[in-house]
């Protein structure tokens, strides 16, 4: 232990004791202030109700966890350079450490507290804990980043095999700094949101680690793309506030593949999913141009289409196509939607109704509890095309088909779209072919054979514009 060290660390989206590497850092300190700043920029840039409910639940369990350690949760409201600054000068604090965040904003952001730490003399210490491999671990044969996916995974798989991961136990915490003054977690929730969103905290995300592992894991593989059955992890929102790390899922899903040969499959799958996360923090981190514009130069100017009836149909679920609907209702009632619903409603969105990418993305960050940037961006990009998979512009999902592959008897479309609750199967995805359509249920607000040949001309229109010589004069 270090002689008469006092430390703050300062937690961001890692919301837990377990597996903590720099609370783990700190803890070596003499005296430890846990800190946590309301940042009201960073709440602003996307904001949520179900999401600021589930950080409200998260923080509240990492308070109590740690009071039951005999340490205090310090929250402070504001601007995070000021008032991370303010805590060290109140704390007279040596060292500060965090665990560093990848988004352009979070950059920016401790660029500034670490500037502020050092007029004070402050030791910073910031730390990888957010990823498996940040984005300058995993690197082409030539050095550079990678902009496919497939060679991504390739490569961040075969450092994995010569690095596992490692978990740490909870430390053990030093006595925290007398007299440091807390602000209420009182006003971050919405009292009066009655999204049906899950528990927040380290023993819901370890909890739902275990019954994930233990059952819908080795059948994932086959049933991840079934939005009507419990077959993914549903670890997002955890994964997103860092209630969980990532380095445990990985180790306990690759624990699976080698102690249950049954499951193997569907646990590699996984991982192979989680991977996926750190390819797109890797992607924003070295594209920080990525919120607010194409990956593909070239399809930065789609001629999109000007339709608020048409969004404020797919905003509120009432497109006429019952996959689509049902998606967008189980967002608004749950603040979550399954990944193939994610896929198929991003592609209504810009292949149907020719709107921008840019509009869903903000939408999803809006409603999301798992929101997070780096994920909502690169699954948006690639749905509208615009991003780095390597699959062409063309590839527009069939919503009528969609449905009918990935929920064949109607079950996920009948839970959350009630009109169709007594539509037999053979018309459920296809009301309106039904002798008698439902009365309480529109009609589709577009034809998506139409739209399709449309959206592939307005792709080429884009591509061929880029292509033009500029003027010069």
């Amino acid at each position: 232990m270090l002689a008469a060290m006092r430390a703050v660390h300062w937690f961001r989206n890692d919301l837990r004791l377990s597996d903590n590497t720099a609370l783990t850092a700190a803890a070596r300190a003499t005296e430890l202030t846990c800190l946590f700043v309301l940042d009201d920029t960073a709440l602003a840039l996307h904001d949520s109700v179900p999401r600021r409910r589930f950080l409200a639940d998260c923080l509240a369990s990492l308070a109590a966890n740690l009071a039951h350690r005999g340490a205090q949760l310090v929250v402070r409201r504001g601007d995070p350079e000021r008032e991370v600054g303010r805590v060290l000068e109140e704390t007279r604090a040596e060292r500060l450490t965090f665990n560093r965040d990848y988004t352009p904003y979070a950059k920016r952001r401790d660029a500034a507290v670490a500037a502020r730490a050092a007029r004070l003399d402050v030791t910073v210490e910031a730390y990888k804990d957010r990823v498996v491999f940040e984005p300058g671990e995993v690197r082409t044969q030539a050095g550079g980043s990678f902009s496919v996916y497939t060679p991504f995974r390739n490569a961040w798989m075969t450092r994995l095999e010569r690095e596992p991961p490692a978990v740490r136990r909870a430390p053990k915490l030093p006595p925290p700094i007398a007299g440091i003054d807390s602000e209420p977690l009182s006003g971050l929730a919405d009292a009066h949101d009655t999204t049906d969103i899950p528990a927040g905290g380290e023993a819901a995300a370890l909890q739902r680690l275990t019954t994930f592992l233990d059952g819908p894991a080795a059948r994932y593989a086959h049933d991840r793309d079934r939005p009507a059955l419990d077959g993914t992890s549903r670890l997002s929102p955890h994964l997103r506030f860092g209630t969980i790390s990532v380095r445990r899922c990985v180790r306990d899903a690759l624990a699976l593949v080698n102690a249950d040969r049954a499951a193997a499959e569907g646990a590699r799958k996984w991982v192979d999913e989680l991977a996926w996360r750190d390819f797109y923090i890797g992607l924003l981190d070295e594209h920080p141009r990525l919120l607010g514009h194409a990956y593909k130069t070239d399809l930065e100017h789609i001629a999109w289409n000007d339709d608020a009836d048409g969004f404020h149909a797919w905003c509120e679920g009432r497109t006429g196509y019952p996959i689509v609907d049902a998606a967008m209702r189980q967002l608004a009632g749950s603040g979550w939607m399954h990944n193939r619903a994610r896929m198929i409603v991003a592609s209504f969105l810009t292949k149907d109704l020719l709107l921008d990418w840019r509009h869903g993305e903000r939408f999803f960050m809006r409603h999301l509890v798992d929101g997070d940037p780096a994920a909502n961006n690169g699954g948006w990009q690639w749905a509208a095309s615009t991003g780095t998979d390597a699959q062409p512009y063309f590839r527009i999902f069939n919503p009528v088909r969609q449905g009918e592959t990935f929920d064949p008897d109607g079950r996920y479309v009948r839970h959350w779209v009630p009109e169709l609750r007594n539509m037999e199967a053979r018309h459920v995805h296809q009301p309106w072919l039904a002798a008698t359509p439902p009365a309480d249920y529109p009609r589709p607000i577009v034809d998506h054979a139409e739209r399709r040949i449309a959206a592939v001309a307005r792709y080429e229109a884009a591509r061929q514009r880029a292509a033009q010589p500029v003027e010069t004069r």
